[in-house]
């Protein structure tokens, strides 16, 4: 998803989701600040961006069931919402804005060369932030083992083995996941080269 699709999701999400549970009366949860509130929606904009009118139209109908509150009608927890997002219409393998920074910033590098990129997709996936240096070093850990797995299954196929179905279907999941991180990487590489070409 582009630049521009983004933005255009977002502005999808405030419609047909956000304004649409707004006029059906869900208040601002109690408790919950005006500022806060409005950054929760601005991020369930950036988050949910990527689904369709469809399924933005299912997530609304089903979230005006599910309201908070002792009378059910507060707007429901980001959490909440982003929970049933994933049941009606999961996230497109497309990278996000930010996953495309940073596969395309020295990190992705680094996890690109050193092996541990599909660990951090993962990882970008679940937490939708920029992760510390301990978090990568954590990562980075994490991954040894899948790393010598593979290692292993690569040997035993150039030592013309032929691998048992589950470690042969391990070893491609893992290759159309590394093959996602370098797309990621290119593509937020273009995004910073449009950047600079309209800046210029």
């Amino acid at each position: 998803m582009d630049e521009r699709a983004q933005k255009d999701g977002e502005k999808r999400v405030r419609h047909l989701l956000i304004d649409q549970l707004e006029r059906l009366g869900l208040m601002r949860p109690a408790g919950m600040a005006k500022p806060a509130f409005e950054a929760m929606q601005d991020e369930l904009c950036q988050r949910l961006a990527y689904m369709t009118a469809d399924g933005l139209g299912a997530l609304a109908e089903d979230m005006a069931g599910r309201g908070g509150g002792k009378e059910r009608d507060r707007f429901p927890l980001a959490a909440r919402v982003l929970e049933r997002a994933r049941v009606i219409e999961a996230p497109q393998a497309d990278a996000s804005p930010l996953i495309r920074k940073v596969f395309a910033a020295r990190l992705g590098e680094a996890a690109l060369a050193q092996g541990f990129a599909p660990e951090l997709m993962r990882w970008l996936r679940s937490n939708r932030q920029w992760p510390s240096s301990f978090v990568v070093n954590g990562i980075r850990d994490g991954a040894r083992e899948n790393l010598r797995r593979a290692e292993d299954l690569r040997a035993s196929q150039g030592r013309g083995q032929e691998l048992g179905t589950g470690d042969l279907a391990w070893l491609e999941a893992r290759q159309a996941e590394i093959a996602r991180c370098v797309q990621a990487r290119e593509l937020g590489l273009g995004d910073a080269a449009g950047r600079a070409g309209a800046a210029a």
